[in-house]
């Protein structure tokens, strides 16, 4: 999905607080969820979301870094999904957070890394790692690059790119340690031939005592 499409999430306010209260909305089939913005007084606004339009959400590739639009009773907001945690053992949703964003305010978000070209040291024989395959940036809204591309064509065996040496649009601070390395081309993995095992002596012969004896009468 192109990042110019609006995706509108349908949330509601909710008055159940606290594990009891989540528990009880999970029974109902919803999922409980906080938008956190600058600009309320109370820092944090309790709401609440449909486990079908969860579902929903979910088979959009690269949600988490889509610019939505927030229909909460109605009203609508701009924001963005800032963490998803889960139930550890079942895998189940537990509880989703979302962030306001304006037009005026700088965001942090993870926009994924997309390879480009075919680097010289894999065509050699080489193995490409992508050691990073997120990034964090800072930007306003209406710039989040749909991905930070990284042009490998020229890397040999042994090179890497990192990250002060990517390349972004203007307007977009990635805010990762410059050193950190995003992609690196490893050379070829080395099987060890096994050893030829020794020949296992002939085991000798055996004749039948009884039949030896017969023979020989």
């Amino acid at each position: 999905m192109k990042r110019t499409e609006t995706i509108t999430v349908t949330l509601e306010r909710r008055k159940e607080v606290g594990k009891g209260g989540a528990r009880k909305l999970r029974r109902m089939g919803y999922i409980p969820a906080v938008l956190y913005s600058r600009e309320s007084s109370k820092g944090s606004e309790p709401l609440k979301i449909s486990l079908g339009e969860v579902e929903r959400l979910l088979r959009i590739p690269g949600i988490t870094h889509h610019i939505l639009e927030l229909s909460i009773d109605g009203e609508k907001r701009r924001g963005i999904i800032k963490d998803i945690q889960r139930n550890p053992i079942k895998n189940e949703i537990w509880h989703i957070d979302f962030y306001e964003v304006k037009a005026d305010q700088k965001i942090s978000i993870t926009v994924p890394v997309v390879i480009q070209g075919e680097a010289k040291g894999v065509k050699a024989g080489g193995i490409l790692e992508l050691a990073t395959p997120e990034l964090e940036v800072e930007c306003f809204p209406d710039a989040i690059p749909e991905a930070i591309v990284v042009d490998v064509t020229n890397l040999e065996i042994g090179d890497a790119i990192h990250v002060r040496e990517l390349k972004v649009p203007e307007g977009v601070t990635i805010a990762e340690n410059p050193d950190e390395v995003v992609v690196v081309i490893t050379p070829p993995e080395v099987v060890a031939e096994e050893a030829p095992s020794e020949e296992e002596p002939e085991a000798p012969k055996v004749i039948a005592k009884g039949k030896a004896e017969k023979e020989e009468k």
